[in-house]
């Protein structure tokens, strides 16, 4: 006899024996049950998932000669004819080679007769989406009111061709991919009825490469006997089908977590010299970081997963070497080397330069925690820092009156206007502005002076900006001019210390307001404002510190945007 393939052996020939569809099913036989069965249906789903099986079960199940309703013997002529494809009155077309007007107007006529022997006339349409416009027009009137012993049943892979008119005539059912388990535990007992050995390990294999079709699967399944015989090897699985085994990827992940490029020039090579697809590798790979992202976030069901349950404990360790950012960061950075590799002249070297990246960019560490050592840093410079040794947030202090402010001697002073609006140096043999006690005089010297006090680098910049300032009796007014408003918002801020500054200047306590903008800082006897112990840094250092570190440039090189200054503040 000649050899049937495991798809068509095992087939299902009862309702009970479909797997993966148990709404489908249990519909039918309801339906089948009352007798309420529609002249019209349309199974739709992907490859392998059962449909025109269950075509197959309905028409037995409607021509049955012994059988009860919903529950097709099996033994009669009619249902043995039909199990094989050869019953007259039960029609199979392939609607991609018989897709025409012709061959539709040829099937509305044979839709006029009477059965030859069983109580239905049953069309099977397969792949019905391949129909011309032309035959679905010519379809519709049939199909709405078919005479009364004519059942027709339409099956696709394409839901979205078949045009509305048509799934407006037809009772509809979606069919779903088969989950991972079920195809597991079908193909373990069709490999016992077989007398085949093969282990756990390998049969997962084989079911992770089916996509939850389990035509495919049994495919698969009859591939790997015919290549072992009765005695199936876990290698050999591996081999024959083309597949990365799960220890691969294990291995590849953890070289990257490790941040060993040595590790992932040893895999290419081995994959290489195994002959594997290193397209397919990459394929997996990116499947495989997927699912670390899934475990990551609390998912742990292995039929989302795509994957045999007996790798899920290595998957979540895997899944603990990463944080979520780090995933995001890998998944983006592969599927730019899987992009790269279709159009590269040498994919091997694409692939390994790209691992050696994925290993690289696992060493960045969260912009969350650059920003708050950078607040710490700003809260208490280490020694050696910015400001020569001593802790850039200077405490102000109030120095006697006409005296300079501590700290201050060799200062680079503050730079004068040009005509031209440029900075321009002051001449060494002027004496620093901020050891005269200040009276009045012209705004523009005024708010140098002031400058000069302040001990505040980015501050000083900010108020160079300015146009001036004024004294009116106690109090010190900024003149903003045409500063922008960042300027100003970060001045206002500062109000504390320029009255520190200003104090030291005219040699007497002011309090300070920003002309144009709301709020008021001083040292009034009315209002007093206690000096703290330690100046906040300005947001203005805390960002320039940070501009300046390769991480942070590297994240903006990748995310180009505006940076807030005002948000370190917060």
């Amino acid at each position: 006899m000649q050899y049937q393939v495991l798809a068509l052996k095992w087939r299902p020939q009862s309702f009970d024996e479909l797997v993966g569809q148990e709404y489908v099913s249990r519909t039918l036989i309801n339906a089948l049950q009352s007798g309420r069965v529609a002249h019209a249906f349309l199974f739709s789903g992907p490859r392998g998932s059962g449909k025109t099986s269950t075509a197959r079960l309905l028409a037995k199940a409607l021509n049955c000669h012994e059988g009860k309703p919903g529950e097709p013997c099996g033994r009669c002529v009619a249902c043995t004819e039909i199990a094989a494809g050869g019953c007259m009155d039960v029609l199979e077309i392939d609607a991609a080679s018989t897709r025409g007007i012709d061959d539709i107007r040829e099937l509305r006529e044979k839709a006029r007769y009477n059965p030859a022997r069983d109580r239905y006339k049953i069309f099977i349409i397969d792949e019905v989406h391949m129909l011309t416009p032309e035959a679905f027009n010519a379809l519709l009137k049939t199909l709405e009111e078919p005479p009364p012993h004519v059942v027709f049943i339409l099956a696709t892979t394409e839901y979205h061709k078949i045009p509305a008119t048509i799934l407006s005539r037809c009772q509809q059912y979606s069919f779903k991919l088969i989950q991972y388990p079920l195809i597991l535990d079908r193909l373990r007992k069709i490999a016992e009825a077989e007398g085949i050995r093969i282990s756990d390990p390998a049969l997962e294999q084989v079911v992770f490469s089916s996509g939850g079709s389990m035509r495919d699967a049994m495919s698969a399944l009859d591939q790997v006997i015919a290549f072992s015989g009765s005695e199936v090897r876990d290698e050999d699985v591996s081999t024959l089908l083309g597949l990365v085994e799960p220890r691969v990827l294990a291995e590849t992940t953890r070289a990257i977590a490790e941040h060993d490029p040595a590790a992932l020039f040893r895999t290419v090579a081995e994959l290489v010299e195994a002959g594997q697809d290193l397209n397919n590798f990459c394929r997996r790979l990116s499947g495989h970081f997927r699912n670390l992202m899934i475990l990551k976030v609390g998912i742990s069901d292995p039929a989302l997963l795509g994957i045999p349950e007996s790798v899920l404990p290595d998957l979540r360790a895997q899944a603990e070497l990463f944080s979520r950012e780090d995933l995001l960061r890998l998944f983006d950075a592969f599927q730019k080397v899987e992009a790269g590799m279709k159009y590269a002249a040498q994919v091997r070297f694409q692939l390994e330069m790209g691992l050696v990246e994925m290993a690289h960019i696992a060493r960045l560490r969260p912009l969350e925690e650059l920003v708050a050592e950078f607040s710490a840093y700003a809260d208490d410079d280490p020694p050696g820092g910015p400001g020569g040794g001593a802790p850039a947030t200077r405490v102000a202090t109030e120095p006697p009156a006409g005296q300079a402010a501590p700290g201050r001697q060799g200062r680079r002073e503050p730079l004068e206007r040009s005509p031209a609006g440029r900075p321009a140096p002051q001449k060494k043999s002027e004496a620093p502005a901020s050891a005269r006690p200040h009276t009045g005089g012209n705004a523009r010297e005024l708010l140098e002076s002031i400058v000069a006090a302040l001990g505040r680098e980015a501050l000083e910049f900010l108020l160079q900006s300015f146009a001036g300032a004024r004294l009116e009796g106690d109090r010190l007014i900024l003149d903003p001019g045409e500063a922008g408003e960042f300027a100003r918002h970060q001045v206002a801020r500062n109000l504390e210390a320029i009255a520190e500054a200003a104090a030291s200047v005219v040699g007497r306590k002011v309090s300070v307001t920003v002309e144009g903008v709301g709020g008021k800082a001083g040292r009034d006897e009315g209002v007093p404002t206690p000096p703290s112990p330690r100046a906040e840094s300005s947001s203005g250092e805390i960002l320039e510190r940070a501009r300046r570190e390769p991480v942070v440039q590297s994240f903006l090189d990748a995310f180009p945007g505006p940076v807030k200054a005002e948000k370190l503040d917060e």
